[in-house]
Protein backbone atom coordinates (compact mmCIF):
# COMPACT_ATOMS: atom_id res chain seq x y z
CA UNK A 1 0.00 0.00 0.00
CA UNK A 2 2.79 2.40 0.92
CA UNK A 3 4.74 1.48 -2.21
CA UNK A 4 1.68 2.22 -4.34
CA UNK A 5 1.15 5.59 -2.66
CA UNK A 6 4.81 6.55 -3.21
CA UNK A 7 4.65 5.37 -6.84
CA UNK A 8 1.53 7.48 -7.46
CA UNK A 9 3.17 10.50 -5.82
CA UNK A 10 6.35 10.11 -7.90
CA UNK A 11 4.26 9.65 -11.08
CA UNK A 12 2.26 12.79 -10.35
CA UNK A 13 5.43 14.79 -9.74
CA UNK A 14 7.05 13.44 -12.93
CA UNK A 15 3.91 14.07 -15.00
CA UNK A 16 3.36 17.56 -13.61
CA UNK A 17 7.04 18.54 -13.64
CA UNK A 18 6.83 20.04 -17.14
CA UNK A 19 3.78 22.12 -16.24
CA UNK A 20 5.07 23.06 -12.79
CA UNK A 21 8.49 24.25 -13.93
CA UNK A 22 6.90 26.87 -16.21
CA UNK A 23 6.06 29.20 -13.30
CA UNK A 24 7.67 30.28 -10.07
CA UNK A 25 4.75 28.98 -8.00
CA UNK A 26 4.92 25.68 -9.88
CA UNK A 27 8.62 25.30 -9.10
CA UNK A 28 7.90 25.96 -5.39
CA UNK A 29 5.16 23.32 -5.42
CA UNK A 30 7.53 20.87 -7.12
CA UNK A 31 10.26 21.64 -4.56
CA UNK A 32 7.80 21.15 -1.70
CA UNK A 33 6.68 17.84 -3.23
CA UNK A 34 10.26 16.65 -3.57
CA UNK A 35 10.94 17.67 0.04
CA UNK A 36 7.84 15.84 1.28
CA UNK A 37 8.57 12.61 -0.56
CA UNK A 38 11.49 11.54 1.70
CA UNK A 39 9.46 12.49 4.77
CA UNK A 40 6.51 10.39 3.63
CA UNK A 41 8.75 7.42 2.81
CA UNK A 42 10.61 7.72 6.12
CA UNK A 43 7.39 8.05 8.11
CA UNK A 44 5.90 5.03 6.37
CA UNK A 45 9.05 3.03 7.02
CA UNK A 46 9.03 3.94 10.70
CA UNK A 47 5.34 3.03 10.98
CA UNK A 48 5.97 -0.38 9.42
CA UNK A 49 9.03 -0.92 11.64
CA UNK A 50 7.11 -0.04 14.80
CA UNK A 51 4.29 -2.41 13.85
CA UNK A 52 6.63 -5.26 12.90
CA UNK A 53 8.78 -4.87 16.02
CA UNK A 54 5.67 -5.51 18.14
CA UNK A 55 5.33 -9.02 16.70
CA UNK A 56 6.39 -12.16 18.54
CA UNK A 57 8.34 -13.40 15.50
CA UNK A 58 10.44 -10.23 15.51
CA UNK A 59 11.31 -10.56 19.20
CA UNK A 60 12.28 -14.19 18.83
CA UNK A 61 14.31 -13.58 15.67
CA UNK A 62 17.56 -13.29 17.63
CA UNK A 63 19.20 -16.57 18.64
CA UNK A 64 19.60 -15.46 22.27
CA UNK A 65 15.81 -15.14 22.55
CA UNK A 66 15.03 -18.62 21.18
CA UNK A 67 14.82 -20.27 24.64
CA UNK A 68 12.33 -17.60 25.72
CA UNK A 69 10.20 -18.36 22.69
CA UNK A 70 10.41 -22.08 23.41
CA UNK A 71 9.40 -21.38 27.03
CA UNK A 72 5.95 -20.45 25.70
CA UNK A 73 5.45 -24.17 25.03
CA UNK A 74 6.79 -25.62 28.28
CA UNK A 75 4.32 -27.91 30.04
CA UNK A 76 4.39 -26.06 33.36
CA UNK A 77 1.29 -24.49 34.90
CA UNK A 78 3.40 -22.13 37.04
CA UNK A 79 5.33 -20.56 34.16
CA UNK A 80 3.73 -17.20 33.43
CA UNK A 81 4.77 -17.08 29.78
CA UNK A 82 3.58 -20.63 29.09
CA UNK A 83 0.23 -20.21 30.84
CA UNK A 84 -0.56 -16.90 29.16
CA UNK A 85 0.44 -18.17 25.73
CA UNK A 86 -1.07 -21.65 25.88
CA UNK A 87 -4.38 -20.48 27.34
CA UNK A 88 -4.51 -17.64 24.80
CA UNK A 89 -4.77 -15.02 27.52
CA UNK A 90 -2.77 -12.75 25.23
CA UNK A 91 -2.49 -12.45 21.48
CA UNK A 92 -0.01 -14.95 20.10
CA UNK A 93 1.08 -12.48 17.44
CA UNK A 94 2.24 -9.97 20.05
CA UNK A 95 3.01 -12.14 23.06
CA UNK A 96 6.33 -10.56 24.03
CA UNK A 97 5.11 -7.03 23.44
CA UNK A 98 1.90 -7.58 25.41
CA UNK A 99 3.76 -8.50 28.59
CA UNK A 100 6.89 -6.38 28.21
CA UNK A 101 5.25 -3.05 27.36
CA UNK A 102 4.40 -0.69 30.17
CA UNK A 103 0.74 0.27 30.07
CA UNK A 104 1.39 3.91 30.84
CA UNK A 105 1.35 7.11 28.80
CA UNK A 106 4.71 6.55 27.08
CA UNK A 107 4.82 2.76 27.52
CA UNK A 108 4.97 2.01 23.80
CA UNK A 109 7.82 4.46 23.24
CA UNK A 110 9.69 3.12 26.27
CA UNK A 111 9.29 -0.45 25.00
CA UNK A 112 10.61 0.55 21.58
CA UNK A 113 13.65 2.30 23.08
CA UNK A 114 14.36 -0.72 25.27
CA UNK A 115 14.03 -2.89 22.16
CA UNK A 116 16.56 -0.70 20.39
CA UNK A 117 18.95 -1.27 23.32
CA UNK A 118 18.51 -5.02 22.82
CA UNK A 119 19.20 -4.70 19.10
CA UNK A 120 22.30 -2.60 19.84
CA UNK A 121 23.64 -5.21 22.27
CA UNK A 122 22.82 -7.98 19.78
CA UNK A 123 24.94 -6.39 17.05
CA UNK A 124 27.55 -4.35 18.91
CA UNK A 125 27.69 -5.43 22.54
CA UNK A 126 28.32 -8.47 24.65
CA UNK A 127 25.23 -10.61 24.87
CA UNK A 128 24.66 -11.62 28.51
CA UNK A 129 24.18 -15.27 29.41
CA UNK A 130 20.68 -14.45 30.66
CA UNK A 131 19.10 -11.19 29.52
CA UNK A 132 17.64 -9.05 32.29
CA UNK A 133 14.95 -6.42 32.33
CA UNK A 134 16.14 -2.81 32.41
CA UNK A 135 14.03 -2.12 35.49
CA UNK A 136 11.93 -4.25 37.86
CA UNK A 137 8.79 -5.64 36.27
CA UNK A 138 5.93 -3.29 37.22
CA UNK A 139 2.72 -4.68 38.72
CA UNK A 140 0.57 -2.47 36.54
CA UNK A 141 1.64 -4.58 33.54
CA UNK A 142 -0.05 -7.54 35.25
CA UNK A 143 -2.95 -5.55 36.69
CA UNK A 144 -3.70 -3.98 33.32
CA UNK A 145 -5.35 -7.28 32.41
CA UNK A 146 -5.82 -9.01 35.76
CA UNK A 147 -6.74 -6.11 38.06
CA UNK A 148 -10.47 -6.44 37.50
CA UNK A 149 -10.52 -10.11 36.54
CA UNK A 150 -12.73 -12.32 38.65
CA UNK A 151 -9.97 -14.90 39.13
CA UNK A 152 -7.69 -12.18 40.56
CA UNK A 153 -10.33 -10.50 42.73
CA UNK A 154 -11.65 -13.76 44.19
CA UNK A 155 -8.28 -15.45 44.79
CA UNK A 156 -7.90 -15.85 48.54
CA UNK A 157 -4.14 -15.20 48.32
CA UNK A 158 -4.86 -11.73 46.89
CA UNK A 159 -7.50 -10.69 49.42
CA UNK A 160 -5.24 -9.28 52.15
CA UNK A 161 -2.55 -7.88 49.85
CA UNK A 162 -4.60 -6.39 47.01
CA UNK A 163 -3.85 -2.79 48.06
CA UNK A 164 -0.10 -3.57 48.23
CA UNK A 165 -0.22 -5.14 44.77
CA UNK A 166 -2.13 -2.21 43.29
CA UNK A 167 0.25 0.34 44.82
CA UNK A 168 3.34 -1.63 43.79
CA UNK A 169 4.50 -2.02 47.41
CA UNK A 170 4.54 -5.78 46.82
CA UNK A 171 5.52 -7.30 43.49
CA UNK A 172 3.28 -9.81 41.75
CA UNK A 173 6.54 -11.68 41.09
CA UNK A 174 6.96 -12.31 44.83
CA UNK A 175 4.61 -15.25 44.41
CA UNK A 176 4.45 -15.68 40.63
CA UNK A 177 8.21 -15.81 40.27
CA UNK A 178 8.66 -18.09 37.25
CA UNK A 179 8.25 -15.95 34.15
CA UNK A 180 10.02 -18.21 31.65
CA UNK A 181 10.75 -21.86 32.51
CA UNK A 182 14.17 -22.19 30.91
CA UNK A 183 14.88 -25.39 32.83
CA UNK A 184 11.79 -26.90 31.19
CA UNK A 185 13.17 -25.79 27.83
CA UNK A 186 16.49 -27.53 28.55
CA UNK A 187 14.61 -30.68 29.61
CA UNK A 188 12.48 -30.39 26.45
CA UNK A 189 9.33 -30.67 28.57
CA UNK A 190 6.93 -29.28 25.94
CA UNK A 191 3.20 -29.66 25.54
CA UNK A 192 3.68 -29.73 21.76
CA UNK A 193 6.36 -31.73 19.92
CA UNK A 194 7.81 -28.78 17.93
CA UNK A 195 7.60 -25.43 19.73
CA UNK A 196 7.36 -22.62 17.16
CA UNK A 197 5.59 -19.38 18.10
Amino acid sequence: MIVIAVAVLVSLIAFAAGVLTASRLGRLVLLAGLALLPLVVTGAGVAVGVRESSQTQFCLGCHEMEPYGQSLFVDNATSLAAVHYQKRLISRDSTCYACHTDYALFGDAKAKFNGLKHVWVHYFGTIPERPKLYQPYPNYNCLHCHGDARSFLEASAHQDIRAELQSGARSCLTCHDLAHDLEGVKARNFWLPEPRP
